[in-house]
């Protein structure tokens, strides 16, 4: 995958943390579930890390956990680091990247870890010319929780499972790999996408379960008589399919509204499959079916096992 960057650049263009000059730094910007699981992974991997979050008591949880060495509510007035992480809300985004101008050194590896990527990563670009001054390259980790901020973060939290990196051609090979290897440092799984391919996979495997899960739930809500809820049998299958519902509803918002077109693709997919599912129930048509289900048992184990 690595001969997709051509680019080349020589050592002493890096931060002395990616040359080898020094352990290397890193700045959390937000310890949420993911922030926070980064200041821990990458803690283990053996780098000093900071962070900035206006949450005093997850600076001190995570300085008490030795996550970090020290941490901010506001930005500092220079971070000498290798790697920032701005693991921030996809609306804070932008005005993350306008705190770090002039105050990171030049060659620092900037990565994000927004749940879309083609918005995101056409905005940093634009904004990295003008600044000319470090690498950005996008990243969403495809782990997470229902539940949400430091208390539930989890070094082990991106281990077995993919972890999207999405640079730009003209981003340094050494610059992408040496990102690749730390994440896969975490034991996550590297996958490359260009950035509105990956908004497109991910609004399949992703967007459109948090939809169908919310869906679900409300569906058998509706279907309540007298006082009876349906909900009131639900069983482990009802409830690991509807787990996701609980996610925080600020956060989906955005995602759903800034991914929109590529759910709404996906979600025609899937209409397209339920209908011919129903037709199959409508008609008694027992092979069609089970022909269904054996498709899927077979897909889902191709890719995900």
């Amino acid at each position: 995958m690595w001969n997709e960057f051509t680019n080349t650049i020589n050592e002493q263009n890096l931060t002395p943390g990616w040359a080898g000059l020094r352990i290397p730094k890193a700045c959390v910007l937000g310890l949420g579930l993911i922030g926070g699981s980064w200041a821990g992974a990458l803690h283990q991997a053996g780098w000093d890390v900071c962070a900035v979050d206006p949450e005093r008591a997850s600076i001190d949880e995570a300085v008490k956990r030795g996550w970090l060495q020290t941490g901010w509510t506001a930005m500092p007035g220079f971070l000498d680091v290798d790697l920032i992480v701005l693991a921030l809300p996809l609306e804070a985004l932008e005005v993350g990247l306008d705190q770090l101008v002039g105050k990171i050194p030049k060659g620092t590896v900037v990565t994000d870890v927004g749940s879309i990527k083609a918005e995101i990563c056409n905005k940093m670009l634009a904004n990295q010319r003008d600044f000319c001054n470090f690498y950005f390259i996008g990243g969403h980790p495809m782990t997470g929780s229902e539940q949400s901020g430091f208390r539930v973060s989890d070094p082990d939290l991106f281990r077995g499972y993919p972890y999207v990196l999405t640079p730009s051609a003209d981003c340094p090979k050494q610059v992408v790999q040496k990102l690749a290897e730390t994440v896969q440092g975490f034991g996550a799984k590297v996958v490359f996408r260009k950035p509105v391919d990956h908004d497109a996979d991910v609004a399949m495997v992703s967007h459109i379960p948090h939809l169908l899960a919310v869906t679900l739930t409300l569906a058998a809500q509706d279907a309540s008589k007298e006082g009876e809820s349906p909900l009131a049998l639900a069983g482990r299958s009802f409830r690991d399919l509807t787990r996701i519902a609980d996610s925080s509803p600020e956060m989906w918002k955005e995602i759903m509204v800034r991914n929109a077109d590529a759910i709404l693709d996906g979600l025609t997919l899937w209409e397209q499959r339920i209908r011919e599912l129903k037709t199959s129930l409508q008609q008694g048509d027992r092979d069609t079916i089970a022909e269904a289900f054996r498709k899927a048992h077979a897909a889902r184990k191709e890719t995900l096992n």
